[in-house]
């Protein structure tokens, strides 16, 4: 029975789905052809076509915020020594004392060498009589007396300015105002060449030194504004960028950067930790994407757009790139629709699925 009732099925759908020998596969044939043919196609065309995400082209700002550790020192700060070494004869500062640009710290052997100023001065003075005797003496005196009684003055004159050299080095003079710190000189001492005897550090203006990447450090400029912040005192403190180093440290492969801040409340010391924003703007009213939607090419960069669902190549025209985003200069328009996912496996022309659509872009993120 059930045998039975399944040919039957199978012979009833084999008559409906097949042109009678009537009408020798007449129009009632064609017409069911076309009827499935309808059915397949756009199951085909969705099936061929690539899913991608798209983002929707708005005017944005470029610009990048870097938030980075700091270290505080004085804006000058110097390691004060005597170039010429010698008996410590008077200190004449201590530890936190203000002082002045150009005033007396620590005197060095200034007796030792006043004394050889003065010896060279009777030198100086016997050779100018030599000269000038020799001089009056016209051509009386043989040439080369007279030459080397020239010599000899001009030996004496250059001994003079040493000592002169050397009484002006005997003495520590403050190079700019600042504080004394860490002085290591006392009265008595025989001070080495060289060897530090105290530091000098300006606290009315303060630096902070950051270090930044190969990527970020080609957005900054002298000049930016930044803003300085430390848990040791409580504010924010406005600086600006006054140096970067065009050449990497050969250890960290980072950039250091100079932020300077005016400090004439005294509120940040050298060797305080600090953290530094800067806000490096690259043009207003500008079209940035991300650096990942661009499609390299032989013949150039471009984009791909989706229009009328098909994948359109775009050439485009890049200017800076902010970390991870490029400002594009020509190329794109307000309103462009951007594929951004699936892009690399496209071609001109290919059909394309949008599963979602964006806006661009904020902080180089899509909108959803």
């Amino acid at each position: 029975m059930k045998r039975t009732v399944f040919l039957s099925i199978v012979l009833a759908l084999s008559a409906a789905g097949c042109p009678s020998s009537e009408d020798g596969g007449g129009n009632g044939g064609t017409a069911r052809a076309d009827t499935s043919d309808t059915v397949l196609a756009p199951a085909v065309a969705r099936a061929a076509a690539t899913r991608v995400e798209l983002a929707v082209i708005e005017e944005s700002e470029a610009s990048i915020e870097l938030v980075l550790p700091g270290e505080i020192t004085g804006a000058r700060d110097a390691i004060l020594g005597s170039a010429m070494g010698g008996f410590i004869e008077r200190v004449l500062v201590e530890n936190g004392d203000e002082v002045r640009e150009g005033q007396v710290l620590v005197r060095v052997d200034t007796a030792m060498a006043s004394a050889r100023l003065a010896q060279s001065a009777v030198e100086l003075r016997s050779a100018e009589r030599e000269v000038g005797r020799g001089n009056r003496l016209g051509a009386s005196l043989a040439q080369a007396q007279r030459d080397a009684y020239q010599t000899r003055f001009d030996a004496a004159e250059a001994a003079h300015q040493s000592a002169r050299i050397a009484v002006s080095r005997s003495v520590i003079r403050a190079p700019f105002p600042g504080v004394i710190a860490n002085l290591e000189a006392d009265r008595g001492e025989i001070a080495v060449p060289g060897a530090p005897l105290l530091r000098l550090v300006d606290l009315d203006e303060v630096k902070v030194t950051i270090s930044v990447s190969d990527r970020d450090v080609v957005t900054l400029r002298e000049g930016m504004a930044a803003t300085i912040t430390t848990d040791a005192a409580s504010g924010v403190f406005e600086g600006s960028v006054s140096h970067v180093n065009p050449v990497a440290d050969l250890q960290t492969r980072s950039f250091l950067v100079d932020i300077s801040v005016a400090n004439s409340d005294r509120r940040l010391l050298p060797g305080m930790i600090a953290q530094v924003r800067v806000r490096a703007a690259l043009g207003e009213a500008a079209l940035i994407i991300p650096q990942d939607w661009v499609v390299t090419k032989l013949d150039g960069l471009g984009v791909y757009l989706e229009q009328d669902g098909q994948a359109v190549w775009r050439p485009i025209a890049l200017g800076p790139v902010v970390r991870h985003q490029v400002v594009v200069n020509e190329g794109l328009e307000l309103g462009a629709r951007v594929i951004t996912t699936g892009h690399r496996e496209l071609e001109e022309g290919d059909p394309v699925l949008v599963v979602r659509e964006g806006r661009c872009c904020t902080d180089g993120r899509v909108r959803f």
